[in-house]
Formats: C-alpha cells, sequence, structure tokens
C-alpha cells in the first residue's frame, strides 16, 4: 500500500513515472533571479514550470515578525523543496491519536527547520496572451502542523491556472503568547502568510500570473486563516478577489473561540525548558548539554526561550500537552466575528465553501469515551440537560452508528465542522456575497493502509484526492472521476469567480437545491449532484441556540 506521504508530496522524484524532466525555467522576482525545473505530465497539453522552495521572507527570527528577504543577485536554485516549519504533534484532550496524524500526514517524515518560510510556484510553462488566473493554496495542521509539500501541478497542467504553496509558522514557534510579546505581534503564523500574500502580488507576474486574479484558498487551519483574512481585508486593494474555505471558519461555532493571551501555557512551556519567571540562578538543563541560563526578569524568560534548542521546546510542548494559536489582536484576527459577517463588515468577495461527510473520524480518539466527550464539548454549566440529551437521542437512533466513537465522530462532524460552515455561507449570501456550497462524499481508502479504513470518508480527505497523483496513486475509475470533477470545478472557480464551480449558487432560485454532493449519494456512486440542503442540515437544529451562549462563554 503507498504511503499517503508520496501521494501528497509530489516531489520531481517520485513523480518520474507521470513527468520527464525538460529545460530549466528562471523567474526574475523582486529580490532576485531563481532557476527551476520543467515537467510534463500525462495526457496533457501544458508542460509546468516548478519553482520550489523558494523564500519568500528572510530567515526568521524566533517569535518574531516575518521580515522580506534579503535580494541576492546569482540564480537560486528553486528545484526541490524547502524544509517545513517545526511540527508539533500534539493536540487537544480526546483528539485523534498523534501516531495516526503522522502516519496520515508525514510518513515518512519532511524535514524540519526555523528557516522555513519558502513557497511553491506551479505555472503553465506556454506563455499565455493574457495572464493566468492563480490560487494560492493555505495548508491545515490545527495551527500545530502544517506544510506546504504538496504538487499543485495538475492544476497548472490541466486546468491553465498557477498555484502556489506556502509553508507558516505553527505552534509556539508560530503563535507565542508570551507577555514580553506585544498583543500585535503574537500571530507570526498570520503575519506570514500576509507576507507570502503580498510576495504574491510583487512576484506572480513574473510567472506569468495575473496579481488582481488571486483566490486564497485553505483546508482546516488553512481555512481558518481564510476567514481570519476576510474579516482583517475588509476594504481593498486586497491580495485576493475569491476565497475557499475547506472544512473551516473562525466565525460561527466553537471555532471562533479563541486561544487564551495571558501566557500561562507559554511560561508553563518556558519553565519546562529552565526559562522560568524570576529564576535568579543559572540553571543547567541536561537535556540541552552544556546550555545554561540566567534568567531573573520577564525580559529574560523571552530572551532565553530565543536561545534554547528548538528541540527542546518542541520536547516540552509534548510533554506538557501544550498547543497554541491565533490570539484576538485586532489585526490578523479581530473581534465580533458573526456580528461581522451579518453585518457585512468582511471583505465582499465570492467564496466557495464545503465540508467533508466524516470530519469527526480523522479528529477523534477511536477509544473516547462518549460521556467524556458531550462533557467537554456540552458543558453542563453552559448546556442544559435536556438539550444534550436530544443530542445523543438523535444520534444513538441512526442505526449506522453503532459505536461511541460513531456517535461522537458524527456529533461532532455536525457541531464543530458541518453546522457552522452552513451559517457562515448563508450569511454570506444574506449580504449578497456570492457563494457556493458543496459536501465531498468520495472515498480515499484505497490510498490508505488497511487499518486506517475506519477512517471512512475524513477530515483532509477531499485534499488527499485533490492533490495527489494519478500516475502513482491507486485510483479507481470511480474516484479518478471524482478527482477531475472536484479539481475543475476549483478551476473554474478561480478563473471566473463571480460565475462560481459550475453548480447553484446558495440563496438562488435553485433552493433548497443550492448545494452539491461531490462523490456518493449516500451510498449510491456519483461524481456530482445537486443536494437538498434541508436534508444536508437537517440535524443543525440541534446547535443553532448553543452557538451564541458558548460563543460568549469561550471568548
Amino acid at each position: 500500500m503507498l504511503q499517503l506521504q508520496r501521494l501528497l508530496l509530489l516531489v520531481a522524484n517520485s513523480a518520474a513515472t507521470c513527468t520527464k524532466p525538460s529545460t530549466q525555467p528562471t523567474a526574475i522576482l523582486s529580490s532576485g533571479p531563481i532557476q527551476g525545473i520543467s515537467t510534463t505530465l500525462a495526457n496533457a497539453s501544458l508542460s509546468v514550470n516548478k519553482f520550489l522552495g523558494v523564500p519568500y521572507a528572510a530567515p526568521p527570527v524566533r517569535f518574531a515578525l516575518p521580515e522580506p528577504p534579503q535580494p541576492w543577485t546569482r540564480p537560486l536554485n528553486a528545484t526541490d523543496f524547502g524544509p517545513a516549519c517545526l511540527q508539533s504533534y500534539v493536540f487537544a484532550p480526546l483528539s485523534v491519536d498523534a501516531a495516526v496524524v503522522q502516519q496520515l500526514f508525514n510518513n515518512p517524515p519532511v524535514p524540519e527547520s526555523e528557516d522555513c518560510l519558502t513557497l511553491n510556484v506551479f505555472a503553465p510553462a506556454t506563455e499565455s496572451s493574457t495572464p493566468r488566473a492563480v490560487v494560492v493554496f493555505v495548508p491545515g495542521g490545527g495551527w500545530q502542523i502544517g506544510s506546504g509539500r504538496s504538487d499543485l501541478s495538475a492544476f497548472a497542467a490541466y486546468e491553465d491556472i498557477i498555484a502556489v504553496t506556502l509553508n507558516y509558522r505553527t505552534n509556539i514557534f508560530g503563535f507565542p503568547p508570551s507577555p514580553e510579546i506585544p498583543i500585535t505581534e503574537r500571530n507570526l503564523g498570520l503575519y506570514d502568510q500576509r507576507l507570502a500574500l503580498d510576495w504574491v502580488q510583487q512576484n506572480i507576474a513574473s510567472f506569468g500570473g495575473d496579481p488582481s486574479q488571486v483566490t486564497i484558498w485553505g483546508e482546516s487551519a488553512g481555512a481558518w486563516s481564510i476567514d481570519y483574512h476576510l474579516k482583517s481585508f475588509v476594504d481593498p486593494p486586497r491580495p485576493f478577489r475569491a476565497a475557499i474555505l475547506s472544512s473551516g471558519q473562525t466565525s460561527f461555532g466553537i471555532s471562533a473561540a479563541m486561544f487564551p493571551s495571558d501566557g500561562a501555557t507559554w511560561s508553563t512551556v518556558a519553565a519546562a525548558v529552565g526559562c522560568a519567571d524570576n529564576q535568579t540562578t543559572t540553571t543547567t538543563v541536561p537535556a540541552l548539554g552544556n546550555f545554561a541560563f540566567t534568567s531573573g526578569t520577564a525580559n529574560d524568560v523571552l530572551d532565553c526561550m530565543r536561545q534554547i534548542p528548538a528541540q527542546a521546546i518542541l520536547d516540552a510542548l509534548n510533554v506538557n500537552g501544550a498547543i497554541f494559536g491565533p490570539q484576538r489582536d485586532n489585526i490578523t484576527v479581530v473581534s465580533q466575528p458573526a456580528e461581522r459577517w451579518r453585518t457585512g463588515h468582511v471583505a465582499k468577495v465570492p467564496i466557495l465553501t464545503g465540508t467533508v461527510q466524516d470530519e469527526g473520524r480523522a479528529l477523534l480518539s477511536d477509544r473516547i469515551v462518549l460521556a467524556s466527550f458531550v462533557e467537554a464539548y456540552f458543558p453542563p454549566a453552559f448546556v442544559p440537560q435536556a438539550t444534550r440529551d436530544a443530542i445523543l437521542a438523535t444520534y444513538r437512533a441512526d442505526p449506522r452508528l453503532v459505536t461511541e466513537f460513531d456517535v461522537a465522530a458524527a456529533i461532532y462532524t455536525d457541531y464543530v465542522w458541518q453546522c457552522p460552515q452552513a451559517i457562515h455561507a448563508q450569511t454570506a449570501a444574506s449580504i449578497d456575497i456570492p457563494t457556493w456550497r458543496y459536501r465531498f462524499n468520495a472515498s480515499v481508502l484505497e490510498f490508505l493502509p488497511d487499518e486506517l479504513d475506519y477512517l471512512g470518508k475524513f477530515h483532509a480527505s477531499d485534499i488527499v484526492l485533490l492533490f495527489s497523483n494519478p500516475a502513482t496513486a491507486p485510483f479507481t475509475a470511480q474516484s479518478y472521476a471524482v478527482y477531475e470533477y472536484f479539481r475543475g470545478a476549483i478551476a473554474r472557480f478561480v478563473k471566473n469567480p463571480m460565475s462560481g464551480p459550475g453548480w447553484a449558487a446558495v440563496g438562488s432560485g435553485f433552493a433548497p437545491l443550492d448545494a452539491v454532493v461531490i462523490g456518493d449519494v449516500g451510498d449510491v456512486p456519483t461524481v456530482v449532484a445537486p443536494y437538498d440542503t434541508t436534508l444536508l442540515d437537517e440535524r443543525c437544529s440541534l446547535y443553532r441556540g448553543l452557538y451564541p451562549i458558548l460563543g460568549a462563554a469561550l471568548g
């Protein structure tokens, strides 16, 4: 069975069965010249120029805002992906085991480095009479992991658009809640993305792209990022003209909750590596060899954390179960997100949005205890017992849900992903934003080891399908048909967002058939079909009243 990492990371040598090297293309950037590689995909009318590992920022200073790259004069080799940013396989309690996530998305492990702020460009090699549309993909990973090491050559070769993928800092390295860092300078991962988008505006014309025709696209935490950008880039000029949110938004439901900014988790990690505040004696940390540091003031803590070896910090995250993410700074992350959507204080650009059939199955532990899940996600201080009972009774009545994991995963899919995404789409349409919606319901289990079959149509399986290589992945005729259709739908939206991906817009005259299912309709294999949103959202009435209450409680 092919490992999933090989399907997602289509580096030149693993893609050799479907690509053949040609000339080495060059491009002149605002920072200097680069040299990439050119390949041809099977049955494609366009060859592709790939520029990999291109720095969009200088090597970052730990816990500091990104800066533009220093210029260079000699051609920079852009033929291999750069390292991923430092990854932390630590997730919230009750979440999927880290080993499963690593098996899915980091197998074999990819190189990591703090010097990681690079992006990758995939462009048709043939010149066009008019500049091409561009899609910029922001990867997910729950703010703890994530890498742009995905080969999107197929979008260039078959769809005649330019695709860009990028890295950004995550976990404590991307979102440090240090009290010594101003609140407006803590969301480094989002500032990394902003700098990458600025880079695209300045340089995409060098690849034949049109900077005025950029669509930003993200999945999971990448989609959370896109929603943050939609709420912060309210007025033009913006570095995008349209947005795609695959399984994620940050305005409705519990995904709108903020990570704490009080620095408590930061202090825990700092203490674990010997950088505790008010620690006035020299501390030698055995795991760090000869490293020693005297910290007597708060600023010393930040200085110490900047000098500690990165691996020691990652180890401390793992030992302490420490997770990090964006904090509200009213620049990259604004207040009252739901109200901003309802009142139209957002970027009014076309939106394509969707979720996956079984989001929860790859996000919760398969050994989860249902009572613990309910206690955590429906706290009795805010959710009446009668409401909790009604939710459980609804899902337990479904004969397809047999185990406690089945029930918890189905609730999690609707409560955390499906229903908030529906509200997000409906709210966008209500303020006259052209909005299209889908549900992904195709299986990619043939791409996975047999022991992961229980995942079903899991969170990120749409991206697994879209970013896989038909020459090396075990596509069936059915999954390949879905792949081709979905890839084309994304490209149609990128090329002409106002016209949409090819189905009825949310709130259009076709309602309630104003969404589509991509993949199977129930258990019937299909490629795409209109879907009744009253059926798609039939369980959302269980949660609509809870979201404002929990949103107020969670901040």
